[in-house]
């Protein structure tokens, strides 16, 4: 079974590839902006603190020219880059989650991530209850929000 990007997902890809494209003069340069709507739409949404300091991490960490909304991310690097403990971290993305910011896909379904894993980020990975839980995050619902709150 080889992994498909969902049409919704491209579609996405799409229109911030289009926006992106319409609204950035220097387009070599490619480092995170989060722009007045976008940072509005996190600071006034109905999550904690922990959580928005947590959403715009991952924003960093989305593949720079939009080929895929997917952020793959042990808790181990998690931790280490962004100092929340991987208990705190667990409950801001299950917030995120639960709040429809972003599809969290660590857990639920091994043998899918695999094949994500594998697909997206060339990585050949099977299961071991020993190591740590590596998560793979979809950013397509937030950048939904954002477009929406754009208009």
């Amino acid at each position: 079974m080889a992994h498909k990007l969902s049409k919704q997902h491209q579609e996405m890809c799409q229109k911030i590839k289009k926006y992106k494209a319409d609204n950035i003069e220097n387009k070599e340069e490619f480092y995170l902006i989060i722009e007045h709507p976008t940072l509005e739409l996190i600071l006034k949404s109905d999550i904690t603190p922990t959580s928005k300091i947590l959403l715009v991490y991952l924003l960093s960490r989305v593949h720079f020219n939009y080929e895929h909304l997917y952020v793959y991310i042990p808790y181990k690097l998690l931790e280490d880059e962004t100092t929340i403990k991987k208990a705190t971290a667990i409950r801001a993305l299950k917030d995120l989650d639960t709040k429809g910011f972003i599809k969290l896909h660590s857990g639920t379904n091994r043998a899918e991530n695999n094949i994500i894993k594998e697909y997206l980020f060339k990585q050949k990975q099977f299961y071991n209850p020993m190591r740590n839980q590596q998560n793979i995050v979809e950013m397509t619902p937030f950048f939904a929000k954002i477009l929406k709150a754009l208009k």
